[in-house]
């Protein structure tokens, strides 16, 4: 189950209505975020993907997108830092 609809199930809501909803699990070669609302920027070395209120910057080394659903990214590589960039209101 994936961290939107475990929410959802779990408080009643929907996901929009629980706010900016977004989880980034880091392994040894690759990533997944879940909650994404598009790619802004692929590059080799960094990643930017919207959220739904700013953006999460992923960098690395060897970054390539393997698999991309709605809402959901899997990118194989190095991440050697996330950035998580919040709008301003």
């Amino acid at each position: 189950m994936s961290y939107d609809k475990e929410i959802v199930q779990k408080l009643g809501k929907k996901t929009d209505a629980v706010g900016n909803i977004y989880k980034i699990s880091i392994a040894k070669d690759y990533a997944v975020v879940e909650g994404h609302k598009g790619v802004l920027y692929f590059g080799d070395d960094k990643i930017i993907l919207k959220l739904k209120s700013g953006n999460a910057t992923l960098l690395g080394q060897s970054l390539s997108i393997v698999s991309s659903q709605r809402g959901e990214i899997v990118i194989k590589g190095r991440v050697t830092g996330v950035d998580i960039g919040e709008e301003k209101k």
